[in-house]
């Protein structure tokens, strides 16, 4: 059953996507107004305008005048894309384990999205409109992640990104891999001779979420990465701070690992340190392990330890979509994505702002009338 509901939702969010071009038919289009318009790339229009019809957004601006019979939104306080958390199980539970091979790359965690379940409508509530499902990273491969909605039952990217685990939780006390040099002996031989979703990750088709930790991991991991001229992501940014200049020099992203209240303040110094940088960043959750509050609240540990609070926010829409490669429908407010929007009482970044209402592809799916 949760096979085909993925096949449907996948067919879905691949359709014909709405004509820029077309007029705009005011019965059908939503107008919001709203203080501050968050595009989720740093950038922020006072009093801004966006114009949603048919999911998709139209128009974005100042001063803009809505079609006549448009249903117009006036919001008093901040309007941003819908949050990305970029690594978690939600509704997946032991479909998305399997650690009985060290290899698994044709394992698709698409298949284990279960839309009805409610760890997604707890996501909503926190204005988390999309999530990437990942295998967890108990083996060298476990399979490729996929970046789903929230609300809709849609599959916005079914191979997002092949995972790869480097860290302790890959290697194996009394079965292959024991041992680092062992683990990436047998990653280099799939990289020197690619089949499938390998080949596809060398060629730049498929970009890497790679599962690290400590400062001895990132530096193993990206001596391979380099080596191979792969692309992606790093998971896990807690002793980052003592290698930035060497993941800025990779070019690799870095997904952030979920705090908790009472963490120390290194995991915040070291997203910091990655921002200040210019690495691109976004974060993960791990829900339903950890409450989907955590996205946010781990944002703004950030920005209190000095992070910009713009920047903060892009890593939790733009450069979180673009990480997993989706930034072509979702994470901006822009002309052409996907409407999934998030009405704030305050400043995003502000833990004590409120979520007034959240819209996936221009629907409202939280707050008011639906």
């Amino acid at each position: 059953m949760l096979e085909t509901l993925t096949v449907i939702a996948t067919l879905a969010a691949g359709g014909d996507r709405v004509d820029l071009d077309a007029p705009l038919v005011g019965e059908r289009t939503t107008v919001f107004r709203a203080d501050e318009v968050h595009l989720g790339d740093g950038r922020v229009l006072d009093g801004g305008v966006v114009f949603v019809q048919d999911g998709v957004i139209r128009e974005v601006g100042v001063g803009l005048e809505p079609p006549t019979g448009a249903h117009v939104v006036e919001h008093d306080g901040a309007l941003t894309p819908g949050l990305v958390a970029l690594h978690g199980f939600e509704g997946g539970g032991e479909e998305l384990l399997d650690s009985t091979r060290p290899f698994l790359p044709g394992a698709d965690a698409a298949t284990a999205f279960n839309p009805d379940h409610p760890d997604f409508t707890r996501s909503l509530d926190c204005g988390i409109t999309a999530v990437v499902l990942s295998p967890p990273a108990s083996i060298l491969c476990p399979g490729t992640t996929a970046v789903v909605k929230t609300a809709g039952a849609v599959v916005v990217s079914r191979r997002a990104q092949l995972v790869l685990g480097l860290s302790t939780s890959a290697l194996k006390a009394d079965e292959f891999p024991t041992s680092y040099a062992g683990a990436l002996a047998a990653l280099d031989e799939r990289f020197s001779e690619p089949k499938g979703a390998f080949r596809s990750a060398l060629d730049g088709e498929l970009p890497l979420l790679v599962k690290i930790s400590t400062r001895s991991q990132i530096q193993r991991a990206l001596g391979f990465l380099t080596r191979h001229r792969l692309r992606g992501a790093l998971y896990g940014s807690y002793w980052a701070e003592e290698v930035v200049d060497e993941i800025k020099a990779s070019a690799f992203s870095v997904i952030c690992t979920p705090s908790d209240p009472g963490d120390d303040g290194r995991w915040a110094r070291s997203i910091a340190a990655l921002s200040a940088a210019g690495v691109r960043l976004g974060f993960g959750l791990d829900a339903p392990g950890r409450h989907p509050h955590c996205l946010r609240f781990g944002a703004a540990v950030a920005v209190r330890e000095g992070m910009d609070p713009g920047a903060a926010l892009t890593a939790l829409t733009g450069d979180a979509a673009a990480i997993a490669g989706v930034g072509g429908r979702l994470g901006r407010v822009e002309r052409g994505l996907d409407a999934d929007l998030v009405l704030w009482s305050g400043e995003p970044m502000d833990l004590a702002s409120e979520i007034s209402a959240v819209y996936v592809d221009g629907k409202r799916v939280r707050g008011g009338e639906r």
